[in-house]
């Protein structure tokens, strides 16, 4: 059964019948029941939805609309583009509503004739009554046929829709300039996907009653007036009362919902970056300035999502007593002015007030409410497809021959661009924000002339700022040049300077999509270092890395993505500092094995901040502010004695080692953890238990708002019932009273004015104003006055208790994942935890208290009618029973797929987004390496397997609804021919009956909306369910303790670490083991090893990021027993990599605004970056664009420096702070650190072993274990030590300058 699972969707092949009737989904119900369904279980995608086909067909529309509104003047529409290109499919789709609606609207006549039946003195034969019954059954069965296949092909066209706009989406990603990217965020990109594009699914299945609305409308008044007269223009007058005011706040509830959206949009932005950055946020305590942020920003939405459900629980309370309304307004019209009425004209009338309530007060307000959503959801996301594409630039014929002729690879001819020259100038985004003196001055380049011939190594060199990568991403064509030409001869790899690695096996990121041709494969991961990587790794080039290469440290990142760089032969290589993140040996293998000899023959242009290796170099260039200042080999640019000489003489001593930056998680986790972080998101497989739904009740001041909506909801409906009873009363009086009207005690005169086509009926029909009939009809007014009021109350109480649940399921889940341990945010995927903020939150916000609010009104309306009806006719409840129990039956067959097949769409889902998180980030690498279609292709394979899912999910809620409503429709034939056959023996009167099989035409669309609604809502708890799993994560040590350090402490900055041990889960191995030594008070301690050595994992334990084993003591306290908050405080840290957040510089110096500016402003002229962010329009209040993009890698770590000098505190930790910083800038955070924290421990995870030469001591670490801790000198005396290994691994030369600095600083000390 499995396998036949899989494959083609058998929709395709099936026949009309099955499809009608949805016979094709039954063996997936039937596998469905007995096993739990996986991603292995779904079927193909159908030819029509797939996501290239639909991509196509909708790049083409948008491109065809947006140049026929360019041609006439216009503003293009993405909204009309959508609905032109789909308009035959739910054009066509009409036909089955047309159906479905006439049949309803013939129904309500058909019951009158056979209500007619059962009044006193009917004319009606046995013959008619049955060819009547008869008609009605098969009417209902056919609607049961059309009505579900029209809703479903509805849901079906949304789903292409969706499909095809994200395509776009995504396609735009592919091709929007580097700039554009700056402009827009990963988290608006996921809301558009996860909550824009979900307003196709209630939209489309309103569109035809724009035009079959008002014939509608046309038709019942026509039928009205020929049942009560000119009474009837009274539904008119209430119609066009209420219509207007459900249009206007429909029209206001979509103009709140892009509010919503806003806000989304902003949260979502955040909390992308704060879980990309929850390592610094823990290491810097600012769990409560981010919290802030969010629970604002949440404040705001919450805010518009409650003023939006004021109008929504309004518009339904218009919904639900619309037909209350405008009957009490017929039938009391016509009471007060003494029209006679009967009981088959009040229930005929009745049926077709119903139907005027569905489609106007239901459909139409749906078409005004959902097509805004949907209007302005499309507006937000073609605000994105309309930003600046990628400028395409073609390299003239003539100057190619030229190039080829001369050998020359690369030219580039008075070259000046800047990305503040191609920027659009609008007045809004990001963009804007970024359009300051740093752009233009520091990333701009001006008069380039260079030439690059075939097989040269070309080493680029410069201070923080100088152009380098500008250089290179002009010959990317990602920064376009302003004047001059730049021409590149063949084909192009590139190497970013942030090393970038997807999702995926290792093997995967190496061959990025080509074929694997093992002897270039053996020859790249031997030139890379990769293979002693491998070795180490269960799976080997198997192993799953990881969402961003979470598993691996920065060196392997570094190293996979060299890899993957020279894997695919390319002409011409741009290599932008591939050597900045490993360590000396590593570094000198790359550039010899890699670069020089692998490469040979190919041209290279290397950005490199390691001078020894420009030696090697053919030529090299130095750029400074943009500019070409000295060309030349490596002897020329010495003897010129230019600004290249000084940055050599200034380093002469600065010898490189580079010790592998350590990563921040487990080298290598077990194969367990590894798969599980590739893997998808996990699904539990369960049903979705009732604590869930006590749970998400529980979350809203249960004690408050739960009793008060049951309350209401009972006693609306209790009157409602008392108040039909009392009409039926009244319509069996009505029809009593016949022989009072033949003598003639009702007026003529008013008969004839009010309904001339009565007088002819008037012997057989009659009604006086009698005492009894008034009271009655007093009654019945009152009662349903009672019934429209509790109705709206109701709506408006259930929506503010679920506006409190949405409100606190967010700020726990927030709050638990703040605080959950490290090792959460590092193991799983960011799309993987953004589901739950972004698509799973959007749900609980608009979708779940929509459903459990029908489901709930729908369920006890139904027990009420159905209660009623067995009153009137206890022989009801013979066939009732079996009834319940079959469609119970039904239910608990198909809710284990419905459920599983939703968990599915849920999980097909998160791939996209940790998909499109991927692009964005490798965006300039993808294009660079000509990947934009592999990944097009990726994301049309991601979009497929959720639509197959989605697909399925639709396809079994129709299954589902059609069989529930094909049993409904046969209880009501039963009723039908058990009151006909028993009308004799139980007496039944025309009034009650009338009432009963009134009750049962109404109750089928209401029905089938409960199973279906109630089915779709638990799947949809699902939502819940994920969520409240987030709320129970493993959680971090409390953040403050009982008996806290004093606030003077550490005085002194000693540290003891006694048996220390660190292990970052339970299924991850040890990495640190054993370790104890003390460090005292205001040591410089350097921290060397390996990778995996364990370096990053002694700073983890000391702030306690994972919590070790052993005993720390700072100052003779027990870190590892007071609060979290009170030991990092008291830490200053530069990290790894330097994290900073859109926002305000000021904000990310000093998110507590605890300092003034004017200490900010030293701190600032500490770092050398016064004089820069003085000359910025808004100064400390300049924007930082997402991740700091704006600023340089050198620029962000003195940001960080700045950070750490604010805190002053005793103890400071640096985690190989300048791995990816220059000469200059690592001299200034060097000699920052010597003056400004003189008194102060630190510890210092070593990146260039020069800086660590003057150390007070060294630790090396090697496997998890402390092998050697003492002087420099000393450790440089062991023979066959670990340390006097590393520095002869420098060469001799540089060996001897070392021991030379460790001599001198080993005499000073003396």
């Amino acid at each position: 059964m499995k396998n036949k699972l899989r494959g083609p969707c058998p929709y395709g092949t099936a026949n009309w019948l099955s499809k009608f009737t949805f016979w094709w989904v039954f063996p997936l119900f039937r596998y469905g029941f007995r096993h739990p369904l996986t991603q292995d279980h779904l079927y193909d995608v159908l030819p029509e939805d797939q996501s290239d086909l639909l991509g196509d067909r909708m790049e083409k529309s948008w491109n065809a609309h947006v140049k026929k509104c360019e041609d006439k003047g216009k503003k293009p529409s993405l909204y009309w583009a959508v609905i032109a290109e789909f308009k035959w499919e739910w054009g066509v789709n009409g036909i089955f509503l047309v159906i479905s609606e006439g049949i309803r609207i013939a129904q309500p006549y058909l019951i009158g004739r056979i209500i007619s039946y059962f009044q006193p003195g009917s004319t009606l034969s046995q013959t008619e009554v049955y060819i009547y019954a008869t008609v009605v059954a098969v009417s209902h069965i056919l609607q049961l046929i059309v009505n579900p296949k029209y809703f479903f092909t509805c849901h079906h066209i949304a789903l292409k829709m969706k499909v095809a706009v994200a395509s776009l989406i995504y396609r735009k990603i592919l091709k929007m300039s580097s700039w554009s990217k700056h402009s827009t965020t990963s988290g608006k990109i996921i809301n558009h996907l996860s909550t824009d594009l979900e307003k196709f699914s209630y939209t489309i299945e309103s569109f035809h009653f724009c035009w079959l609305g008002p014939l509608e409308i046309v038709a019942i008044l026509y039928l009205l007036y020929q049942q009560i007269g000119l009474v009837s223009l009274l539904t008119l007058a209430v119609t066009v009362v209420l219509l207007p005011l459900q249009v206007m706040l429909g029209w206001i509830y979509g103009k709140l919902r892009m509010k919503i959206g806003a806000a989304g949009d902003k949260r979502i932005h955040l909390m992308n970056q704060i879980i990309a950055g929850m390592r610094v946020i823990k290491m810097y305590c600012w769990e409560k300035p981010f919290s802030e942020i969010v629970f604002n920003i949440r404040g705001w939405e919450v805010s518009e999502i409650w003023k939006a459900n004021i109008a929504k629980s309004i518009n339904m309370g218009l919904f639900q007593s619309a037909s209350v309304v405008i009957s009490m307004a017929l039938f009391g019209t016509a009471w007060y002015t003494g029209v006679p009425l009967s009981a088959q004209r009040i229930y005929s009338t009745l049926g077709w007030v119903f139907c005027l309530r569905l489609t106007i007060f239901l459909f139409m307000m749906y078409l005004v409410e959902d097509n805004k959503q949907l209007a302005s959801s499309l507006k937000r996301i073609q605000s994105f497809l309309t930003v600046e594409d990628m400028k395409v630039f073609s390299e003239s014929e003539g100057t190619t021959k030229s190039m080829e002729k001369e050998g020359v690879s690369v030219s580039i001819r008075d070259m000046t661009a800047s990305w503040l020259g191609i920027h659009p100038q609008d007045n809004e985004g990001v963009a804007d924000k970024l359009l300051d003196q740093e752009m233009s001055e520091a990333f701009s380049l001006k008069n380039i002339n260079l030439e690059v011939k075939k097989g040269e190594l070309l080493a680029v060199v410069g201070p923080v700022g100088s152009g380098k990568t500008s250089l290179l991403l002009s010959l990317l064509k990602e920064l376009p040049p302003e004047t001059g030409q730049v021409c590149v001869q063949g084909m192009l790899g590139y190497m970013a300077q942030t090393p970038w690695v997807m999702s995926g096996t290792f093997q995967a990121n190496v061959t990025f999509g080509e074929n694997v041709e093992q002897e270039r494969y053996r020859q790249v991961l031997h030139a890379c270092a990769l293979y002693k990587d491998l070795e180490l790794m269960r799976l080997g080039d198997q192993t799953l890395v990881g969402e961003r290469g979470l598993l691996l440290s920065g060196g392997q990142k570094a190293r996979l993505t060299l890899a993957r760089t020279v894997y695919r032969e390319a002409d011409v290589y741009l290599l932008d500092d591939p050597l900045g993140a490993v360590d000396t040996e590593v570094g000198s293998h790359l550039f010899q094995r890699c670069i020089c000899e692998l490469l040979r023959g190919s041209t290279r242009i290397l950005v490199t901040h390691q001078l020894q290796y420009l030696r090697s170099a053919d030529r090299i260039v130095l750029l400074t502010e943009g500019k070409v200042v000295s060309v030349g080999t490596y002897d020329e640019l010495v003897r010129q004695g230019t600004e290249f000489s000084s940055i050599l003489t200034r380093h002469e001593k600065d010898i490189e080692d580079k010790n592998g930056r350590q990563e921040k998680s487990v080298n290598v986790q077990g194969e367990k953890s590894t798969k599980a972080v590739g893997d998808c998101e996990f699904g539990e497989t369960g049903d979705v238990g009732w604590n869930v739904y006590k749970d998400y009740y529980l979350s809203g001041r249960p004690w408050l708002y739960l009793p008060l909506t049951i309350f209401l909801l009972l006693i609306t409906y209790a009157v409602y019932g008392y108040g039909d009873w009392h009409l039926a009363k009244w319509a069996e009086l009505s029809g009593s009273l016949n022989l009072r009207t033949q003598n003639r005690s009702y007026p003529i005169d008013k008969i004839s004015l009010l309904h001339p086509t009565l007088l002819s009926n008037f012997t057989t029909e009659g009604s006086l104003i009698t005492p009894q009939g008034d009271e009655l009809m007093q009654q019945y007014l009152v009662a349903m006055s009672v019934f429209v009021v509790g109705i709206s109350l109701f709506s408006l109480v259930y929506f503010r208790m679920s506006v409190i649940i949405s409100k606190r399921l967010h700020n726990n889940m927030f709050r638990v994942v703040m605080g959950a341990k490290t090792h959460f945010s590092d193991s799983n995927p960011m799309g993987q935890i953004l589901n739950k903020f972004a698509r799973d939150l959007g749900l609980i916000d608009s979708v779940i208290p929509t459903l459990t609010n029908t489901v709930i009104e729908i369920i006890v309306r139904l027990v009420m009618q159905i209660g009623i009806t067995c009153v009137i006719n206890p022989y009801l409840l013979l066939p009732l029973t079996p009834l319940v129990i079959v469609i119970y039956l039904v239910r608990w067959f198909s809710l284990p797929t419905t459920r599983n097949i939703k968990r599915l769409e849920a999980m097909t889902q998160s791939p996209i987004f940790s998909h499109i998180s991927d692009t964005l980030v490798g965006l300039q690498s993808i294009r660079a390496l000509g990947m934009s279609q592999k990944f097009l292709r990726d994301f049309d394979r991601f979009q497929d397997r959720h639509t197959s899912a989605f697909f399925l999910f639709l396809s079994a809620n129709r299954w589902f609804s059609l069989r529930s409503l094909f049993f409904l429709d046969i209880y009501f034939i039963l009723v039908i021919l058990l009151s006909l056959v028993l009308r004799d023996m139980i007496g039944l009167s025309g009034g009650l009956f009338g009432m009963a099989l009134n009750y049962l035409l109404t109750m089928a669309d209401p029905f089938e909306s409960m199973m279906r609604r109630s089915a779709d809502l638990n799947t949809q708890m699902t939502s819940v369910e994920r969520i409240i799993s987030y709320t129970k994560l493993e959680q971090e040590a409390p953040k403050v303790s009982d008996s806290p350090p004093p606030s003077s402490w550490p005085q002194n900055g000693e540290i003891k670490l006694v048996n220390v041990g660190l292990q970052y889960s339970s299924d991850t191995d040890q990495v640190l083991h054993n370790i104890t030594c003390l460090i005292n008070s205001r040591e410089k301690i350097g921290i060397v090893g390996r990778t995996g050595a364990g370096k990053s994992s002694l700073l983890a334990a000391l702030l306690r990021l994972a919590e070790p084993t052993g005993e720390i003591y700072i100052d003779d306290v027990n870190v590892l027993k007071i609060g979290l908050h009170e030991l990092r405080n008291k830490i200053s840290v530069i990290p790894q990599d330097p994290i900073l957040f859109s926002g305000t510089l000021r904000k990310n110096l000093d998110p507590f605004e605890e300092y003034t500016d004017d200490q900010l402003w030293i701190a600032l002229e500490q770092v050398q970056l016064k004089v820069k962010v003085q000359s910025e329009r808004e100064g400390l209040y300049m924007e930082v664009s997402d991740s700091g993009q704006n600023l340089s890698v050198g620029q962000r770590q003195l940001v960080c420096l700045a950070r750490a000098i604010l805190r002053q505190n005793n103890i400071l930790v640096l985690d190989e702070a300048t791995a990816n910083v220059d000469h200059n800038t690592d001299r200034l955070i060097q000699e920052t650190i010597r003056s400004r924290f003189k008194n102060c421990t630190v510890l210092t995870v070593a990146h260039r072993i020069h800086t660590i030469m003057d150390s007070s001591r060294v630790m090396v670490l090697n496997q998890g274990k402390l092998v050697e801790f003492d002087t420099p000198y000393q450790l440089l005396q062991i023979e066959d030590g670990f340390f006097r290994n590393l520095v002869q691994q420098t060469g001799k030369a540089q060996a001897k300058v070392l021991q030379t600095l460790a001599e001198s600083f080993h005499k000073e000390r003396s």
